[in-house]
């Protein structure tokens, strides 16, 4: 049986608030949920100095564990996670370009002028506020940014979950693109 697997066989146990199937399911998925965060933390471009453990605890407490939440199956679970996480990222973004954190004021590090990995505070929240827009208009192609972006699922298991096929999926990935593309 694989990780995932087993993560599916538990949540409906973890909808009926048992603390020993969410105790099982965290331990399933952590090292998934760890690489989520890892990948969410290099899309931050090193704006953050937050761990992806940190943010894979913060994520499951955002959620409370699970608990009384009815998740699909794991695809589900690690969207919503995913989610969370995002979710997290942005608002320590915001927290930290409010005023009364220096946000007015010039930040200067130890590596400025050397390139970085990832993108700037501002380039996420306005990615941030795009996802939001496409959300507003066709809440399918936002969950697919989600799934795959964010929660990096494949094409080939998105298409399963949905019951179309891989070429749909690629096709809705491409018009998320473009609205995405054109939102920034």
């Amino acid at each position: 049986m694989t990780e995932r697997q087993g993560v599916t066989e538990l949540l409906p146990k973890l909808a009926a608030g048992d603390a020993s199937a969410r105790d099982e399911i965290y331990r399933l998925a952590y090292q998934e949920l760890r690489r989520i965060a890892r990948q969410a933390l290099q899309r931050a471009g090193g704006a953050l100095t937050m761990h992806p453990s940190t943010l894979v605890h913060e994520a499951y407490l955002k959620l409370g564990g699970g608990a009384g939440l009815a998740f699909n199956d794991s695809r589900h679970f690690y969207s919503v996670l995913a989610r969370a996480m995002r979710q997290i990222l942005v608002d320590e973004f915001r927290s930290r370009a409010a005023v009364r954190h220096g946000g007015d004021l010039a930040r200067a590090t130890l590596t400025e002028g050397l390139p970085e990995g990832g993108a700037e505070v501002g380039e996420l929240l306005a990615v941030d506020e795009a996802l939001r827009k496409l959300e507003q208009l066709d809440p399918d192609l936002a969950e697919l940014v989600e799934w795959h972006f964010f929660a990096g699922i494949s094409f080939v298991d998105i298409a399963a979950a949905r019951g179309v096929t891989e070429r749909t999926v690629r096709r809705h990935w491409d018009t998320a693109r473009a609205f995405l593309s054109g939102a920034l």
